[in-house]
């Protein structure tokens, strides 16, 4: 009621503007109910009857009575892009107000590793890096080798045979630790002495020890330690190998298969090789017999432990490819074919080994060098049943004999197996 009465009055104070009627009804109902007077009864509290909209021109009018105006679409969007700046601001840290104040912003947590490889990968190296590098790896190795007396026999006679076998006692007193790992410390200790030692010799071109062929390559000495625990795990694999006798047969076993897979690149290489002559000769390609996983096995013995059997399988060998007594203590390959190839495959086969076979008998009686001596490859009639997955089939390379034993009537094989609808031509006449 503060509109209607005023508190005060002094002469300065606005004339308050009369009142209407049914402003003063309204102030004696609320003064009364306020302040009744004692021992009567406060009268019912009327119906509030809604007061006339006031007078905008009024100057008694209190803007905080208004009724609130509806705030348009684009003020809103206004208050809180402001609202939006404000909290971004608040949770941007403050700069500090001088230069020695440390910085509340949490910086990067830098490598303490400082290694830097620059020969360590082969990968995009120039023909002199790569130069550079394989003479390092050597150095890296012999000295590692020394480190591990028991260990220079089978691999001296792979790298080079200019070992210092005197100087291997200057590293009686250390070895590699093969049951621990890279990080263990006898073994970091070995990985710095070596590094140490070559990176003395060989990091200054001008230094009398200095041997590398090209001085303008540069490496790091992180380069040498990559290359010391690099022997260090093939060295550890050996002698897992010579220790446990599970992991033994388990290596054999791999390195096996790795012999077969090159042995496999290097007979379908060969045959690519005799080619454009095979096409000249018999007016049809056989590139549709490349696929390396039909190529023959290659093997040296029986996949067994039984010595006396791999005796047997020796001497039958040497039988076949006819070896004189100063030739039976080499080695000696024989060739095991694939079991679904029918003759007129093995036929192609055949053709085309004896291209490079006539080449190369034409060639030595021409050359008066002595001819490298090849291994003998020698046939016992084997075949291994490894069925042909993957790439598809002609029907000219299949024997109608080894599907219908091994294939026919099996649904998943018959499933598996890729076949193609006709042969290439050429081919498939027989």
């Amino acid at each position: 009621m503060a509109h209607l009465f005023p508190i005060t009055s002094g002469p300065n104070d606005p004339q308050p503007s009369p009142l209407s009627a049914e402003q003063w009804n309204y102030a004696l109902r609320q003064f009364q109910f306020l302040y009744p007077t004692p021992g009567t009864i406060p009268p019912p509290t009327p119906t509030m009857t809604p007061l006339p909209p006031p007078n905008i021109a009024s100057p008694v009018l209190d803007p905080a009575l208004c009724a609130p105006q509806p705030e348009s679409t684009e003020s809103r969007l206004d208050s809180i892009e402001r609202e939006l700046d404000l909290l971004k601001t608040q949770k941007r840290p403050n700069p500090p107000l001088d230069d020695d104040a440390p910085s509340k912003k949490r910086r990067k947590k830098k490598s303490t590793n400082s290694a830097v490889y620059i020969l360590k990968s082969a990968t995009g190296l120039r023909e002199d890096q790569l130069s550079v590098r394989k003479e390092l790896m050597k150095m890296v190795k012999t000295e590692g080798r020394r480190f591990n007396n028991r260990l220079c026999d089978s691999d001296s006679s792979s790298d080079d045979g200019d070992d210092e076998s005197g100087s291997s006692l200057s590293h009686a007193s250390l070895s590699y630790k093969f049951s621990a790992t890279v990080l263990d410390a006898n073994n970091i200790k070995i990985f710095d002495r070596i590094a140490n030692l070559i990176w003395s010799e060989q990091h200054d071109p001008k230094s009398t020890t200095y041997s590398l062929n090209h001085p303008a390559v540069s490496f790091s000495r992180d380069d040498l330690l990559a290359f010391a625990k690099t022997n260090f795990r093939t060295w550890k694999n050996k002698w897992r190998g010579e220790t446990d006798e599970d992991v033994g047969k388990k290596q054999a076993k791999a390195a096996q298969r790795d012999r077969q897979e090159l042995r496999r690149k290097e007979l379908k290489a060969n045959r690519i090789k005799a080619v454009p002559e095979y096409k000249r000769k018999y007016k049809r390609d056989p590139m549709c017999i490349m696929e390396t996983d039909w190529m023959s096995d290659e093997i040296s013995a029986p996949d067994t432990d039984d010595e006396d059997t791999k005796a047997e399988h020796r001497r039958r060998l040497i039988k076949a490819a006819r070896l004189g007594p100063a030739q039976q203590e080499g080695a000696v390959w024989e060739v095991v074919r694939p079991g679904f190839q029918s003759t007129e495959m093995m036929q192609v086969k055949n053709d085309l080994d004896k291209i490079p076979q006539d080449q190369r008998d034409a060639k030595k009686s021409k050359s008066k060098n002595r001819a490298r001596a090849r291994i003998p490859r020698v046939s016992l009639s084997k075949t291994h049943d490894h069925i042909p997955y993957g790439t598809a089939l002609y029907p000219f390379m299949v024997s109608p004999d080894w599907y219908a034993e091994n294939i026919a009537g099996n649904e998943e094989f018959e499933k598996d197996i890729r076949m193609n609808v006709a042969d290439p031509p050429g081919f498939g006449d027989a």
